[in-house]
């Protein structure tokens, strides 16, 4: 069973990773959550998943979730609770869904720590590419894109030109 940190939960790519990994639920745990604001949408995903950590990256939101739990979830506040989810050992896959740079600093620091990334941010890759792949290859880590612009480029990429048909109008 491989311990997934979902980092933005409540956002689309966290909602269509939660779906997925509803369907594969016999490989993976729902590690730790995390969200902004969304205090009630993450107490409905917290009593379903039953994750160990949920981080609010708001103080006020954070509180109100914790007095609103009642199952053993650990709730923490800020972004340096969202960089020790994401680097904590028992993390084996981190989601970094967080929009725009907010997500930045999670992701590197689950980079830094050498996990499987699964990169919906791309603004990691924009504002601080060199720092985010040097961390990436010095640690062991394994990005894999999931945005679509991102992911599509890494495809072709993969792939080769066997991959890559021509289109015809």
């Amino acid at each position: 069973m491989k311990n997934i940190t979902l980092l933005g939960a409540t956002g689309s790519i966290g909602k269509s990773t939660l779906s997925v990994i509803d369907q594969h639920s016999d490989q993976f745990n729902i590690f730790a959550l995390s969200a902004n604001t969304s205090w009630q949408t993450m107490l409905e995903l917290c009593q379903q998943y039953q994750p160990t950590y949920a981080v609010m990256t708001n103080e006020e939101a954070a509180e109100k979730l914790q007095a609103a739990l009642n199952n053993d979830t650990q709730v923490f506040s800020g972004e340096q609770a969202l960089c020790d989810i994401a680097a904590h050992q028992q993390t084996d896959y981190v989601m970094a869904a967080i929009v725009g740079a907010a997500g930045m600093a999670s992701a590197l620091a689950a980079a830094k720590a050498g996990k499987r990334i699964l990169l919906a941010n791309k603004e990691s890759l924009v504002l601080a590419g060199d720092i985010f792949m040097d961390a990436v290859k010095n640690s062991g880590a394994e990005l894999i894109p999931v945005d679509s612009e991102h992911s599509a480029i890494f495809q072709c990429l993969q792939g080769g030109r066997s991959e890559i048909g021509r289109a015809h109008v």
